[in-house]
């Protein structure tokens, strides 16, 4: 029976020792093809978004930065489907100090009618307005409509129209945002061939 056991083992042990020599791999490199390296960057918006926040901007026009009879985003209902994406919607606006509902639908209809002028930051909101996981409720007290229709307004009208959909927002987009650091980051952009996924 012991022998059975060690002579079990020893083939164990041989068959194992076996297993662990290799074939030798070679690297070939052609010295006259190109070679492109490709590497990802993990950047959290927390530290994009600050950047385009324009300093001393003016916003504040009373002393609450409120206008009288001007619609929150928290007074209207938020649809439980689209909950995540209205929440860093929420956080977007939260980082470009940016709380009334007119303004927040005119800087989502702007950044639709010229997606490419306001690369990537455009990008980074339109996401979040993919309807993705349902049909939301399409009445002027859902949070997400409001938003899909302000997408809606830019993709099918010029800039201009924008303005004019939500006159009660003082503020065009090249005023909410600061436009020196976007084209900053549109050239980092274009060099290094960043998308955001």
């Amino acid at each position: 029976m012991r022998t059975w056991v060690v002579l079990v083992m020893t083939a164990a042990v041989l068959r194992e020792a076996e297993g662990r020599e290799r074939d030798k791999r070679y690297l070939f490199i052609n010295p006259s093809a190109p070679v492109t390296l490709g590497f990802l960057v993990n950047m959290p918006i927390s530290l994009a978004l600050p950047t385009l926040a324009p300093v001393n901007s003016g916003r504040s026009f009373n002393p609450n930065g409120l206008y009288e009879g001007e619609e929150l985003p928290e007074d209207l209902m938020w649809e439980p489907a689209y909950e995540q994406s209205l929440s860093r919607l929420f956080a977007y606006f939260s980082h470009l100090d940016l709380s009334t509902m007119s303004c927040q639908e005119q800087l989502i209809c702007e950044l639709n009618a010229e997606p490419e002028s306001f690369s990537p930051i455009s990008q980074i909101f339109l996401k979040e307005l993919r309807l993705l996981n349902g049909p939301v409720e399409t009445t002027r007290e859902s949070l997400m409509w409001r938003y899909v229709s302000a997408a809606r307004e830019g993709f099918a009208s010029p800039i201009e129209r924008c303005s004019a959909a939500y006159p009660s927002c003082p503020m065009e987009a090249d005023r909410i945002l600061n436009m020196p650091v976007l084209r900053v980051w549109q050239y980092i952009a274009s060099k290094l061939n960043m998308q955001l996924i």
